[in-house]
């Protein structure tokens, strides 16, 4: 009782919050900005590293994880500090991310002994294959980085193998057998024979059975698949290890076994002596997925072994289960397909057919006869054909290697991926180096020795001009992105895009970081190339050396396919790649998704983008904004715009010489504040002329009238010389604008929000429309919902966060008053004509 009354007590004597003073609030705001840029400075050098042209080693990553942890302990004070301690969950998010980081960098060993014995594919920590193996590894970022579609299931994980070795006593029995045939003491066979009995004679380990059997509960029947260490990735070890189709729930702990014992079978024996792989590296991790009932299955191979140069891919297909493909018993419909989108069918061999391969009842695979009616018919249709060219495109691009892919179509006609690997091609296949004088004689030169190069590589394919958030569903697969600018927005195309070529941003801009993650060649501050660069033309970009060629250069394209990428093999690059997938991705995109929060954070990237976007919304935050200036000294600004509007200077906004408690906006030194206004008090744009209103306009400003009421009070703007925060009620509506106008366009932005009006719902909302296609052509993120709208852009020079301000301030301006007039829907793009119109001499915005 008595604990209830003293949580009532303190419910309702709440003491009073601890506000900081705006003035250390905007300090700490600077030092945030500051240490917001570091981080993303290092992110992008850490994604430079990755591509291969720089040598480093585990020291340079230790200190540079180090800082960033200290840099990301300082955002965090800093927003708890501007925020009264708003986000003390913040600290635990960092802490879950970098406590696996710095176990990482203590070692394979010290993280596999962390590992579980299973887990579930969706979750796999990516690019682990001495933990997962190869196989689970790649299609445990083919699921999570590109979102294709895989077959539900779980990892037995190399931790699991090596308790099973240590439970059964193998390890040094292994160890010698092993030793001996490298000896020469043995020969492989009878080797083979005594390492295979001694798996199949094993116990499963408790621990590691109860887990199996728990996961194996969600379907009947199982395949139950090879993952060693270098499978798919490194090597291939195509055909060499077992994998056991449909297997009974029951029967998944003896199938684990049968396939570590095929670690040790003479043909893997032999093959990994051969590459001097024999002894600790063989670790074994399996991979078990739930069983595709397959209509049809096959494999793609995405470029021609025996004729590299001919632009296509080659699909194969045969009805039901894939082992016959796979094992070569069965000759499958060959489908020649071009490389290029839009992946038109060159040729198609049909082969009649007679038997194939279907889950049997009971478990394992069963014969049957097709109906004659099917037999010549090809095991797939059109749509899959074009279905599996463009996933084996995207696979391709994110690899950067040519694949070798494994498919499955299920009744419902869904296809799905069962495995990439890199496709071995014959030593003629190699292409000698491209010489770029060569080039330039064959391919108008587009764009030459412009930019900075924020990742390294070689794309092709159709311009897509993206200039607003709506550009981004009509972007093609396999395309190359051009932008204005490298705004966060673009992120979820960065997959899709064949390269990416922008005027403006940076190597440490958040574009470039996510064009690292996906292997995605990009060029950033090209000056002109929205001029240059027209939508559909198709162009290959070489980042290497900063050149845009007309056309679709196959040389260069297939030279950098070709090329060997041995340094991604090296532990270093490894490592580098595995903190990476912890520090660069960004998920929190946009910040009304129910996830943008510190629990939301999944990444170092993740916590500067919450820790910014929080830090902004605190200056934005009304209430507690009005707590933090009481007592402080306030001009009063005179202009023709009767808006009462008051100027608080933290330094460098009002003219020095200007005296008493009224100012002029010629004496504004603030830049942004000058140029809003500027805009609002464009000719045309404020309108003191009586409005007419409908009967049901006035009713709805007579019923919003105890709104306006409390929504009185006066507009104050927050300034320095290259800053402005403005809180603006004007009627019965409300607009908030921030802006940050450095030199360093890294610490620009404008975020604007406008709500409220005089009218109904409904006519509020087609205004809060009509600003959002405004501001869409000047390329803001603009969110809607009702009657509020919520636009953003970041990272633009001055010169362009001028023009967007004097666009800003003529909107605030010409909407004043404009949810009356806005009697239908048609309306909308009448009034959108007509502000564009009147913009001359600031310019109409940019079209693609």
């Amino acid at each position: 009782m008595l604990a209830a009354l003293q949580k009532l007590w303190r419910k309702v004597f709440k003491p009073p919050e601890d506000l900081v003073a705006f003035p250390e609030v905007f300090e700490h705001f600077q030092e945030l900005l500051q240490d917001h840029q570091k981080v993303m400075e290092i992110i992008a050098d850490l994604g430079e590293k990755s591509g291969g042209d720089f040598i480093f080693d585990r020291k340079y990553l230790q200190d540079s994880v180090n800082e960033l942890h200290v840099l990301l302990l300082q955002l965090v004070k800093g927003l708890n500090l501007i925020s009264s301690n708003r986000y003390p969950d913040l600290y635990a998010t960092l802490d879950r991310i970098f406590v696996p980081l710095e176990t990482e960098l203590r070692g394979r060993l010290s993280l596999a002994a962390e590992m579980p014995y299973t887990m579930a594919l969706k979750d796999l920590p990516v690019d682990h294959p001495e933990l997962t193996g190869g196989k689970a590894a790649n299609l445990g970022e083919i699921s999570q980085r590109l979102h294709l579609p895989v077959p539900a299931g779980f990892v037995i994980t190399t931790r699991a193998y090596r308790h099973f070795l240590e439970q059964n006593q193998l390890e040094s029995r292994t160890h010698a057998l092993i030793s001996a045939l490298l000896a020469g003491e043995a020969d492989t066979a009878n080797t083979s024979r005594q390492l295979q009995y001694g798996f199949l004679a094993g116990v499963v380990p408790q621990e590691v059975g109860r887990e199996i059997r728990r996961r194996t509960e969600s379907a009947p029947f199982w395949a139950v698949r090879s993952s060693a260490h270098g499978e798919d990735s490194e090597v291939s070890f195509a055909g060499l290890h077992e994998s056991l189709m449909q297997v009974p729930a029951r029967g998944v702990p003896d199938a684990y076994k049968k396939v570590l014992a095929s670690l040790f079978s003479p043909a893997a024996l032999s093959y990994r002596r051969q590459l001097d792989m024999l002894g600790e590296e063989a670790a074994m991790g399996v991979l078990c997925q739930e069983v595709i009932a397959s209509r049809a299955s096959g494999v793609v191979h995405t470029l021609d072994p025996e004729a590299p140069d001919a632009g296509c891919l080659l699909i194969y297909a045969y009805p039901g289960l894939g082992r016959q493909v796979m094992d070569g018993r069965a000759r499958p419909d060959r489908f020649v397909v071009e490389r290029q989108h839009p992946h038109l069918l060159r040729a198609r061999d049909i082969f009649p057919k007679k038997k194939y391969l279907r889950p049997a009842p009971g478990g394992g695979e069963e014969e049957a006869e097709l109906a004659p009616e099917d037999r010549e018919r090809p095991a797939i249709g059109e749509e899959t054909v074009e279905t599996l060219a463009r996933w084996a495109m995207t696979l391709e691009r994110y690899f950067k290697r040519p694949q070798d892919i494994e498919w499955a179509l299920d009744e419902a006609g869904q296809v799905w991926v069962l495995q990439s690997r890199p496709l071995g091609l014959q030593e003629s296949a190699a292409t000698p180096k491209v010489e770029i004088a060569q080039l330039e004689a064959q391919y108008p030169l587009l764009l030459q020795d412009q930019g900075v190069v924020a990742h390294a590589g070689v794309g092709s394919g159709p311009v897509c001009l993206v200039q607003a958030d709506d550009d981004l569903a009509r972007f093609p697969e396999g395309a190359v992105l051009v932008t204005r600018y490298t705004a966060p927005w673009l992120a979820r195309v960065v997959p899709q895009a064949a390269a990416i070529v922008s005027e403006r941003g940076s190597p440490a801009g958040h574009l470039a970081t996510i064009a690292r993650e996906f292997r995605v060649p990009t060029l950033v501050g090209v000056e002109g190339a929205t001029d240059v660069l027209k939508e559909g033309m198709e162009v290959t970009v070489d980042t290497n050396n900063r050149l845009v060629f007309g056309g679709r250069v196959q040389e260069l394209l297939r030279y950098e396919l070709m090329q060997s990428t041995i340094f991604e093999d090296a532990a270093e690059f490894r490592l580098l790649r595995r903190l990476l997938k912890r520090i660069a991705p960004l998920n929190l995109v946009d910040p009304k998704d129910p996830e943008f929060t510190p629990a939301g954070c999944r990444s170092v990237h993740d916590v500067i983008r919450f820790v910014h976007e929080m830090a902004v919304q605190e200056l934005m935050d009304l209430p507690r904004f009005l707590k933090r200036f009481k007592g402080a000294q306030l001009w009063t600004l005179v202009s023709v715009i009767p808006i009462g509007l008051k100027i608080w200077d933290l330094g460098g906004g009002i003219d020095p010489d200007a005296r008493g408690s009224e100012v002029t906006a010629a004496q504004i030194t603030s830049q942004p504040l000058k140029t809003l206004w500027e805009g609002v008090c464009t000719p045309g744009m404020w309108s003191t002329e009586p409005i007419q209103v409908d009967f049901s306009g006035l009713m709805s400003s007579l019923t919003r009238t105890t709104e306006a009421a409390t929504a009185a009070g006066f507009n104050l703007a927050v300034i320095t010389g290259t800053y402005l925060n403005l809180h603006l009620r004007l009627g019965y509506h409300f607009n908030l604008v921030d802006v940050r106008m450095d030199p360093d366009p890294h610490h620009n932005h404008i975020y604007f929000r406008f709500v409220g009006g005089v009218t109904d719902l409904t006519r509020r909302s087609r205004r809060a429309r009509l600003l959002a296609d405004i501001l869409s052509k000047y390329h803001f993120k603009v969110d809607t919902k009702g009657d509020l709208v919520i636009a953003r852009i970041l990272h633009l020079p001055q010169e362009e966060i001028r023009r967007r301000l004097l666009v800003l301030g003529q909107l605030i301006g010409f909407t004043r008053q404009l949810d009356m007039q806005l009697k239908s829907d048609e309306d909308v793009p009448v009034f959108m004509e007509k502000f564009l119109g009147g913009l001359q001499p600031l310019g109409e915005p940019e079209g693609p």
